[in-house]
């Protein structure tokens, strides 16, 4: 009669081969199930920033406009009254009115000169004045009185220089009897006979007290046509 296998030597030996077998495959499952990661890792997708399809705004273009700049102006210097071109139209209108008016046959004027020429003789002024109610007698008395001559050649002259600052030169004419009496001026010779500044002559007031009252007599009007006057 056999023995059961049980109590056979090789059946334990490969009872405990086979235990041994299954014990080692629990334990590689254990160490698998240990490494494993306890969560998904899912894979990092790439994201590439498409670009904006918003459209682009363009700024409305305003035109620009600048301010309206006024020009820089320089101040205007003062110009002195000596250096202002003389006004034919004044120079005339204030002549008209010299004393000796009605014997004065034209009156030129430069940009800084100032000529007046009288009538040859009694003759020349009634021929250009045939309505004239003066005489011949009138006419010689009026240049042979005292020393009318010399204040017309002198104090109207003078006159002049202060009434038109811009005025450089004077010329005086005045025929008479056969004679020509001329006086030809520059402001600097006036001004240096009388010893005054012509610009300082500002009002009536100052004329009088440093022109007409101290030099407008007789002795001093010689004085000026010895000086200044010539005769042909």
């Amino acid at each position: 009669m056999k023995k059961p296998v049980y109590k056979n030597w090789w059946f334990w030996v490969i009872l405990i081969i086979v235990i041994g077998a299954i014990g080692s495959m629990g334990d590689d499952k254990e160490t698998t199930d240990q490494a494993a990661p306890s969560a998904t890792i899912e894979p990092v997708k790439e994201v590439v920033a498409e670009p904006s399809t918003e459209p682009t705004t363009e700024p409305t273009e305003t035109p620009t406009v600048k301010p309206t700049v006024a020009p820089t102006v320089a101040p205007t210097q003062a110009v002195a009254a000596d250096q202002v071109p003389l006004s034919k139209d004044e120079v005339l209108k204030y002549t008209a009115n010299l004393t000796g008016k009605t014997f004065i046959k034209e009156v030129t004027v430069g940009t800084d000169s100032i000529s007046v020429n009288f009538f040859s003789d009694f003759k020349e002024y009634k021929d250009a004045n045939p309505s004239s109610g003066i005489t011949n007698e009138d006419y010689v008395d009026y240049f042979s009185t005292g020393d009318q001559i010399n204040k017309l050649l002198m104090q109207e002259t003078s006159r002049l220089f202060k009434q038109f600052p811009g005025a450089a030169s004077v010329h005086m004419t005045l025929p008479y009897e056969g004679r020509t009496y001329s006086v030809a001026l520059t402001k600097g010779e006036v001004e240096s006979f009388y010893n005054v500044d012509f610009n300082t002559l500002t009002s009536n007031e100052i004329w009088r007290a440093k022109i007409s009252d101290p030099h407008f007599n007789k002795q001093d009007r010689q004085k000026f046509v010895d000086k200044f006057v010539k005769v042909k």
